[in-house]
């Protein structure tokens, strides 16, 4: 059972890593007037924080869809 939560775990914090660098936004744009927009960008210590945080969410869910997994499987 454990090694199902470890590999689904796993497998979610690869996965949300990846998916974290084409969802957490690293800039921001303003209309500021008339054809003109101002660019800010994220720090990178703040885009890592999101990009962790966001990763994490995504592995304890790949963990406990494995963990269903494991139950569905031992049911049958």
């Amino acid at each position: 059972m454990l090694r199902f939560i470890e590999k689904g775990f796993l497998y979610g914090l690869i996965l949300g890593g990846t998916l974290g660098f084409f969802v957490i936004p690293y800039k921001e744009v303003q209309s500021v007037g008339d054809a003109v927009t101002e660019t800010t960008y994220l720090k990178l210590i703040d885009f890592i924080i999101h990009l962790i945080r966001f990763s994490v969410v995504i592995a304890v869910l790949g963990a406990v869809i494995g963990f269903f997994l494991y139950r569905k499987k031992s049911l049958e």
